[in-house]
């Protein structure tokens, strides 16, 4: 086994959320779904599954089960770690709105305390200006004590192909969901937001194999995230470049960074930073609303549907 990178703050939160149906069970959990029932009927997901999706969820400290004496029904409930994810589901939910336009996805009809239907933005808190994929720089600082490259595989990849299950329900799944829902994808993305272009600088980063690299480059160009350009001949050798699309993935990854850097310092060597351009500071991103510009919260918004 090769080595791979040390774990980042971005990494590690990947490691919780980079997976389908986890993604799926925290949507439902914000939208006040919280018995198991509740979460099997509203995702047709197989007893099992879910019951590993959960156990991971609270072993990771994000939702608890909770039973009221003298009660047979168990609650489960999202933890402050796991409220604290909500920024970066509205960053997700925002995505999917933008770039996947098909009327059967479900989303959560979300309203924000303006009365308006939430659309949302990630803003600089220093500055207050809004936050563009080329004017973020980041950063991975190694924590004392730790190298910047380990000899342990950290990441928790896990299968690109979906369980089957409900094709109704397969259908509305957003199409966000198949792009952060498998781990190996994710770390690729994450080299080419870095701007990382060229194929064994890829590797390098993400510590994973060639093949598997070359797949899921494949991958991000189906998915409509990256495009190739060649740039020698005989060989041909390509960069990797993220598109649009792709570019606006760094919104979702400035949050889970320092959702990250504040949650899980247990759990990583590397602490991702980043700078704004514009304003010269280390960026806090915060999702504000489209309409009145209110920062977006758990408890500034309200589920209308």
């Amino acid at each position: 086994m090769g080595r791979s990178r040390a774990q980042s703050s971005v990494g590690a939160a990947l490691d919780i959320v980079a997976d389908q149906w986890t993604l799926l069970i925290i949507r439902d959990l914000f939208a006040g779904v919280s018995t198991w029932k509740g979460l099997s009927d509203s995702l047709a997901i197989s007893p099992a599954t879910l019951k590993r999706r959960l156990d991971l969820l609270i072993a990771a400290g994000c939702v608890t089960r909770n039973q009221e004496a003298g009660k047979k029904q168990v609650r489960y409930e999202l933890t402050a770690q796991g409220f604290e994810l909500f920024p970066f589901l509205m960053a997700a939910r925002e995505w999917q709105l933008r770039w996947d336009a098909r009327p059967e996805a479900r989303v959560t009809n979300w309203h924000h305390s303006c009365g308006e239907v939430l659309r949302c933005a990630p803003f600089c808190r220093s500055c207050g200006e809004a936050v563009r994929s080329d004017e973020v720089v980041l950063d991975d600082k190694a924590l004392p004590g730790n190298d910047a490259v380990i000899p342990a595989q950290r990441y928790r990849y896990v299968s690109a192909k979906p369980e089957q299950g409900n094709s109704n329900h397969a259908a509305q799944r957003p199409k966000v969901v198949d792009v952060l829902g498998e781990s190996r994808t994710t770390a690729v993305m994450a080299a080419l937001l870095r701007g990382i272009h060229r194929f064994d600088a890829i590797q390098q980063f993400t510590g994973l194999p060639p093949a598997t690299v070359s797949s899921r480059l494949r991958r991000i160009q189906l998915l409509g995230l990256g495009h190739t350009r060649l740039y020698q001949e005989n060989p041909d050798r390509a960069l990797y470049q993220p598109s649009a699309a792709g570019r606006d993935l760094l919104s979702l990854s400035l949050q889970l960074m320092q959702w990250g850097n504040k949650w899980l310092a247990n759990s990583i060597q590397l602490r991702t930073q980043a700078i704004h351009r514009s304003c010269g500071q280390p960026l806090e991103s915060v999702m504000r609303c489209g309409h009145c510009h209110g920062e977006v919260t758990y408890s500034s918004v309200s589920n209308g549907s």
